[in-house]
């Protein structure tokens, strides 16, 4: 079965609300376990609109990534986040 990705690009605009937001995240993403692959490291922006910090987690699968992103606590966590920042999140299923 194939890993899956969640890729977020995100600019913040309110540091103070994303830090709540991403600790409600964090804490969501502790009963799925994903591997935490790349965050917020050096990058250049080649095309496209730019953020200003980039996340991929990897997931056992597609399903699983899904049911993080839907699960309750995720949702709660994602509310902290409306006003704080704006960006864009994708989930990317592997290849086997």
């Amino acid at each position: 079965m194939p890993k899956a990705y969640l890729i977020a690009h995100v600019s913040i605009s309110d540091a103070t609300a994303y830090a709540a937001y991403a600790k409600a995240a964090g804490d969501a993403m502790r009963h799925f376990g994903p591997k935490l692959i790349a965050a917020s490291g050096q990058y250049e922006n080649l095309e496209g609109e730019a953020h200003e910090r980039h996340v991929i987690f990897e997931f056992d699968s597609f399903a699983e990534a899904k049911r993080f992103y839907e699960s309750p606590e995720y949702q709660a966590a994602r509310a902290l986040r409306a006003g704080a920042a704006t960006g864009t999140f994708v989930l990317l299923e592997g290849i086997s």
